[in-house]
């Protein structure tokens, strides 16, 4: 049986300001290869496989509860560096989203025809930019101490390096629409 695979996501209505504070920083962490910008931010609620036959049902239940749940309104609550700022493979920004309240509702759409969890739901942020190769699995991102300590430094830390000021504890309001399945490949 041929199966489809893809990911339940929510795009920021507005996402100028959060482009605007990832390129900056981006720029003033001096991330090197292989840090990539993540080129449209978004939240990842999970990802998902489930027979090809199905799919079609699946998308449109999602809508239908897409457009009951609507968009949700918040604001940023700084940085989350996984798995450390120690070792950076992914730079996001945290968001307060109520992600169990909408994942879970989901995820029994997706099981009700014959799909499971590939992935998540994940802890709720948006994603600035992570290592790795366009195409590959996140890899360990090799970067230099200086790096390291900066993005210290824009979470907080006393370290000797001053950030500019907008770059620190970013926290300002975002509209996160409704979440949508998005499959690879198209269905």
């Amino acid at each position: 049986m041929e199966s489809v695979t893809g990911w339940v996501t929510c795009r920021l209505a507005e996402s100028h300001r959060v482009e605007t504070l990832r390129d900056h920083l981006y720029g003033w962490l001096g991330a090197p290869e292989p840090y990539r910008r993540e080129d449209e931010p978004h939240l990842s609620v999970f990802g998902f496989h489930l027979p090809a036959d199905r799919a079609a049902t699946f998308a449109s239940e999602a809508e239908r509860f897409a457009d009951a749940v609507g968009p949700w309104e918040g604001a940023i609550e700084g940085y989350h560096v996984w798995p450390s700022t120690r070792n950076p493979m992914v730079v996001t920004l945290d968001v307060p989203y109520p992600m169990e309240a909408v994942a879970s509702p989901l995820a029994d759409l997706l099981s009700a025809r014959g799909g499971r969890r590939r992935w998540g739901p994940t802890h709720p942020h948006v994603t600035l930019f992570k290592g790795g190769v366009p195409g590959e699995e996140l890899q360990w991102a090799q970067v230099p101490p200086e790096v390291r300590d900066r993005l210290d430094a824009v979470s907080g830390a006393e370290n000797g390096y001053d950030p500019p000021e907008r770059l620190v504890a970013p926290n300002f309001e975002v509209r996160i629409e409704a979440p949508r399945v998005v499959f690879h490949g198209g269905v």
